[in-house]
């Protein structure tokens, strides 16, 4: 029993059965679970979001990137593909993947390390999907759709405009800019990939945590109105749909889940630099202390305020702007 995930244990029941509990989400003064019924817990928030919207209901486009960056959320994601796709009985997942290797390091033998690792996962998880490996600086290719349809299996694509993307980057003095304009780009790299393989569906392994973070830091950006789209399950743009099948899964049950189903293997963790001082840090730091000070909702509070937050056009209408991603 890892002494992390555990307090508190005297006289603790499972809510689901009668076995004695040991694991529990966010909130250690709510529900408290034996190791199956929490691992069960865990899989069906995943498949909730996922069956609430019907994102699957049309047989013709299923074909959906799933993106992976290394990240314990992202490993998530990945087993709970792999158990869906394997399922040979009704709650089998009616989706045909693809894995989307995303990469931002930009250090070569970071790139290599990542590759290599590729490879063993690869053996593992979702063994019958493609997988591909690009670069996030793939964004900054700017030729045809006909020309961006080349994308090689075997290599890290994109890597010859590593050049370009830190330069743009780097034109950015102010760090909470500088962190947006990643996202940003982030999220045009998945446009054009999805557009280049002819995939219309995104699945992305942004958790609860990751998108209430979000919703703080782009009000502080100004951008309150789009917030409702941001964090919720469902995010269409034009020819894409962003799919956030982790939005009510908190990184504290992500950890619990890997480490009771033994999936931390395949995680890719690289050494994190130290961030500036941005808005996003500021929000960062924010939510832990209200962590730690035992304001376990906070970040549910956040999501289910920035899920009502809509602007609306002159007819009331959701206003977009042909100019928008």
């Amino acid at each position: 029993m890892n002494p992390k995930f555990t307090t508190d244990l005297n006289g603790k029941k499972c809510v689901k059965c009668d076995l004695e509990a040991h694991f529990t989400g966010v909130d250690p003064k709510k529900a408290w679970y034996c190791k199956e019924c929490f691992i069960q817990m865990v899989r069906n928030k995943f498949r909730s979001a996922l069956s609430k919207k019907k994102i699957f209901k049309d047989a013709e486009a299923r074909d959906t990137l799933v993106v992976y960056d290394g990240s314990p959320s992202a490993t998530f994601l990945l087993n709970q593909i792999n158990d869906a796709v394997n399922q040979i009985t009704y709650k089998r997942l009616m989706i045909q993947p693809t894995i989307l290797v995303l990469v931002s390091v930009t250090d070569d033998d970071a790139i290599q390390m990542v590759m290599n690792r590729v490879q063993e996962i690869k053996k593992e998880l979702v063994t019958k999907a493609r997988w591909i490996v690009a670069h996030v600086a793939y964004c900054m290719y700017s030729g045809s759709s006909k020309e961006l349809s080349v994308l090689e299996d075997s290599v890290c694509n994109g890597l010859e405009n590593i050049g370009d993307y830190t330069s743009l980057l780097g034109s950015c003095s102010v760090p909470t800019y500088r962190k947006e304009l990643e996202r940003i780009l982030k999220e045009k790299c998945l446009l054009k990939i999805g557009s280049s393989l002819g995939i219309s569906k995104c699945m992305v392994p942004d958790d609860a945590d990751d998108l209430g973070r979000l919703a703080l830091n782009q009000l502080c950006l100004g951008r309150g109105g789009s917030l409702s789209k941001l964090v919720s399950a469902v995010d269409k743009r034009t020819n894409c749909m962003f799919i956030r099948p982790l939005l009510d899964v908190s990184k504290k049950e992500i950890a619990v889940y890997n480490y009771l189903c033994e999936v931390d293997k395949f995680c890719v963790q690289l050494k994190e630099r130290n961030e500036p001082k941005s808005v996003q840090t500021l929000t960062d730091n924010f939510i832990r202390t209200l962590e730690a000070e035992k304001f376990y909702s906070t970040i549910n509070t956040v999501m289910s305020t920035a899920a009502k937050i809509h602007s609306n056009g002159a007819d009331g209408t959701p206003s977009s702007n042909s100019k928008c991603m």
